[in-house]
């Protein structure tokens, strides 16, 4: 017989990050032999009726028994409560009557959900933190550090931290200091903690035979939303320092957000009206994304370096490594240095400004010469950010976790 697993998300199974890094892993969990019940909270805006019961026949289909519940935005504080509540009684119910063996919960919300569930059934509790979530909010402005909300989430996470059976860190960076500092705070003892990075469907992210024009012609390509973490004035910097090296560079951004970030990132920045007539905004479904990605020549993305953020491994690494493009980034996000400095599968610059930029576009445009720098990337995507190890290691939690039982 299978594990048991229910498997719980506060993002919705239809927004464009349960596409990427929800679906496809239970999808995968269940045809490994995973009984999986899934929860999400789906936003109304994309929760319409077709679209429910066109994913739950799916994954039906594929073995997973899913229930979509309604995310709950405004007023911010009761909706989240409402939700929670929501959540656990459903979690309770589904645990008691399918004598669950074990809930995963994605993240914090997920993972107060999930110990409520867990006490009340005797079920074993991962917490997949995806990151120091109350540190994130306060790092990018939306909390306050000596506020109320901070402390609560900290109390939370300290009490999820000691309810943990199991837990998953994106980054080995993470998990040091979850072993070193945190987990010592709130229990004394480590249960297991698992490095699983954020990675890619590598079916779906291929690489493709590019045809060069040239070194003055670089096709840098930046994807996700802007804002907030994101520096788009500082990327926007190295595009113009680039174009000096290869005037024929073009940068496309495939984005959800505002456009117009763009151009008020470029005023802010002092860039040109022809470095910015070099610029593209698009926004694309989920489903195009491999084929742009793998179109480009470079990947770009800047991240502030903060606490919070040595936790976190962006979707777009793994994705951009997997089409075999090579990618320019900062220093001290996660655990991506060491996945570029020493297999030279991009430029990584420690400093942001015009000395550093130069440097980096001529090593980019070196880089860019070598044959094999494509497949250097696609290895170190197979290596350390496929899909299907992750799943591999999940199953080896669960089993580890659950002891091998199985109902």
């Amino acid at each position: 017989m299978t594990t048991r697993v229910m498997y719980i998300s506060y993002d919705g199974l239809l927004d464009p990050l349960g596409q990427s890094q929800v679906l496809p892993y239970i999808r995968e969990l269940a045809r490994r032999g995973v009984n999986i019940r899934a929860i999400s909270f789906e936003k109304p805006e994309l929760a319409a009726p077709r679209a429910i019961e066109k994913t739950k026949a799916e994954l039906a289909a594929a073995g997973v028994r899913w229930h979509p519940l309604p995310y709950h935005r405004r007023p911010t504080l009761p909706a989240t409560a409402w939700d929670i509540l929501r959540g656990i009684s459903l979690a309770r119910s589904l645990a008691k009557r399918e004598s669950v063996d074990l809930v995963h919960a994605r993240s914090y919300i997920a993972g107060i959900i999930a110990l409520a569930a867990c006490r009340r059934t005797g079920a074993k509790f991962l917490f997949d933190m995806r990151g120091f979530w109350p540190d994130e909010r306060v790092e990018g402005g939306g909390w306050k550090k000596d506020g109320l909300l901070y402390r609560s989430f900290k109390a939370i996470e300290r009490r999820l931290l000691a309810g943990a059976d199991g837990i998953v860190s994106l980054t080995r960076r993470g998990a040091d200091i979850l072993e070193r500092d945190m987990l010592p705070a709130a229990r004394g003892d480590s249960p297991p903690v698992a490095v699983i990075p954020t990675c890619a469907d590598l079916d779906r992210f291929l690489p493709v035979e590019r045809q060069r024009s040239g070194v003055d012609n670089v096709r840098l390509i930046y994807l996700g939303s802007l804002g907030s973490w994101y520096m788009l004035e500082q990327m926007l910097a190295f595009f113009s320092v680039l174009r000096k090296q290869a005037p024929g560079s073009t940068f496309r951004i495939l984005t959800g957000s505002d456009p117009g970030m763009v151009e008020r990132s470029a005023e802010a920045a002092g860039i040109g009206p022809d470095t910015l007539a070099a610029v593209s905004v698009e926004t694309v479904p989920h489903e195009r994304v491999p084929e742009k990605l793998a179109a480009a020549d470079c990947s770009i993305f800047f991240i502030r370096p903060t606490f919070s953020k040595q936790a976190s491994c962006a979707t777009k690494f793994a994705e951009s490594l997997a089409c075999g493009v090579p990618v320019v980034i900062n220093s001290g996000v996660g655990d991506h240095d060491r996945h570029v400095r020493g297999p030279r599968t991009g430029v990584v610059l420690d400093s942001l400004d015009e000395e550093t930029y130069r440097t980096a576009a001529v090593t980019l445009t070196e880089l860019l010469k070598d044959p094999d720098t494509a497949s250097r990337c696609r290895t170190v995507a197979e290596e350390s950010f496929s899909l299907a190890g992750a799943v591999e290691q999940y199953l080896g939690l669960y089993e580890r976790l659950t002891d091998g039982k199985r109902r």
